[in-house]
């Protein structure tokens, strides 16, 4: 099950997954933009679930539609989100709480209602979708860094809960990434009046060592490993998939 998976990331590891031959379920709060994802992912076994990531009701809905649909459940992606910018005093409190409702209490709902399947089937893995700045402060992103870096705590404590069920927590962390998300930032939260995107976009992809932006499916590769048993020994983790953009060491 893929959250956030209409588009995007989220779309692109969905449609990584069933390629590997994951029966694959993604949900989204649009009827129109999840029956677009739906057709995209053809000829993938897919099926697609309107919900809303911060209502508690919904989140223990979509697990129990899902398992009832695939006959159970394995996989878990916590990709539902954005990145909101700007410093404290551009951000209310109520955006703030809803930033936290999507990308912390939501995937607390998701554990919760998840979990118990897992365990029942022997194991699986449960991976979060964590933006830099959980790893990487930044006075321009306030919120996304308070918030994302809870995300953070939650896997590292989370892992350590469900290892004994052999359910695997891990998060994989991108920074410049291509994707409608990134379509919609100003690159260094400036105008740059007389310049193409494509002068702007170099300079952002200069500041990665690697001289590019990632895709998506660069984050998809990184989910569709961690979801394999070639990560049967990695658990607690976060990877960075960033072209070593990420100046930290943790």
């Amino acid at each position: 099950m893929v959250t956030g998976g209409t588009s995007g990331i989220g779309l692109a590891i969905a449609r990584r997954l069933g390629d590997e031959g994951c029966r694959v379920a993604i949900c989204g709060r649009d009827r129109g933009k999840l029956d677009g994802a739906l057709a995209q992912l053809k000829p993938i076994d897919a099926k697609g679930f309107l919900a809303d990531i911060c209502i508690p009701d919904d989140v223990t809905r979509l697990v129990a539609e899902t398992v009832k649909a695939l006959d159970g459940i394995d996989i878990v992606v916590s990709n539902a989100g954005t990145h909101i910018a700007g410093s404290i005093n551009d951000v209310p409190s109520d955006r703030l709480l809803r930033h936290f409702q999507t990308k912390v209490i939501g995937p607390w709902e998701l554990a919760r209602a998840a979990a118990p399947h897992m365990r029942a089937r022997g194991g699986g893995r449960f991976i979060l979708i964590v933006g830099q700045t959980g790893k990487v402060p930044q006075g321009n992103a306030i919120a996304s860094t308070v918030v994302n870096a809870a995300q953070h705590s939650f896997v590292k404590s989370l892992s350590d809960e469900l290892a004994k069920d052999k359910i695997l927590v891990n998060a994989v962390c991108p920074s410049r990434i291509k994707s409608p998300l990134t379509d919609t930032l100003k690159l260094y939260n400036e105008v740059y009046l007389g310049r193409s995107l494509e002068q702007q976009e170099t300079r952002w992809g200069a500041e990665v060592p690697l001289g590019r932006w990632g895709t998506p499916e660069d984050i998809a590769d990184a989910v569709a490993f961690l979801a394999s048993e070639r990560a049967g020994f990695i658990n607690g983790a976060n990877i960075d998939v960033d072209g070593g953009h990420q100046r930290s060491i943790f």
